[in-house]
Parts: structure tokens; C-alpha cells; sequence
């Protein structure tokens, strides 16, 4: 049987995630489907992903970059990999911050996730940035 392609299932952007007790994650200021700020330039104190991933397996490699609307990658690429240790196919939790995070433009802003350095397992999340309407 073929391998299959690693999937991101589920993305939340927040303003930050802390580590609690009993191993669970809470996310703190989760963001709808676009970010509103008062002002660009804008600085983040810090902006968080969490990429909720499936069919991933042991070893296998990640790539994260963050990307303005001119394509420009802000802040610098995030890298890991799957621990050697967890064994068969399973869902995955990937995190990336940035922090502090400027943007200077308003439009929409991409974050790309690329597994095994495979363009073929390439994603983009695609989120706005912009200044409410007056």
C-alpha cells in the first residue's frame, strides 16, 4: 500500500499557547477567519499556529515559513520532525510563534508547511490581516 500524504486537518492562530498541567494546551486569544488590528504597521507580541496534522510517521520532516502579502518571508524558517520514537501512522501537533511578530501591510498573509521537503506535501494556510473599516 502507497504511503499516504500527511494532512493538516485543523489550523488555530492565537495569540499564545500554554503548556498545563496534565499535559493539556490552553490557546489564549484564538482569532475568527481574519485578523483585525488597529493600526500598520502592527507589532504582534506574539502570533501562534498550531497546525493539527494526520497520516504522519516517525522521522518525518517539517519546514515552516511565514509569508506577506508580497511573499516575503517574515521572521525565520521553523524546522522539526516527527520523534523517532512514535511508531505507525498518527495525528500530530505542529506549533510555530513568532515573536514579535511586525507587519507593515495589510492583505493576506500565508503560512506555508512543507513535509519531507516534498513540494507535492506543500500547504499554505491563508489568513488576512487588515484594519476594520472606519
Amino acid at each position: 500500500m502507497p504511503r499516504r500524504k500527511p494532512k493538516i486537518k485543523h489550523t488555530i492562530i492565537c495569540d499564545d499557547i500554554r503548556q498545563e498541567i496534565g499535559n493539556k494546551l490552553t490557546f489564549i486569544g484564538i482569532y475568527g477567519p481574519q485578523i483585525l488590528v488597529t493600526k500598520i504597521p502592527y507589532v504582534f507580541p506574539k502570533l501562534c499556529f498550531v497546525a493539527i496534522c494526520e497520516d504522519v510517521v516517525s522521522g518525518d520532516a517539517f519546514s515552516i515559513e511565514l509569508k506577506n502579502p508580497s511573499g516575503e518571508q517574515l521572521g525565520t524558517t521553523i524546522t522539526g520532525s516527527v520523534p523517532e520514537s512514535i511508531k505507525g501512522i498518527i495525528q500530530f501537533q505542529i506549533f510555530a510563534i513568532f515573536s514579535p511578530l511586525e507587519v507593515k501591510q495589510e492583505g493576506e498573509y500565508k503560512l506555508e508547511i512543507i513535509f519531507n521537503d516534498n513540494d507535492k506535501w506543500r500547504y499554505e494556510i491563508i489568513f488576512p490581516i487588515k484594519i476594520p473599516n472606519q
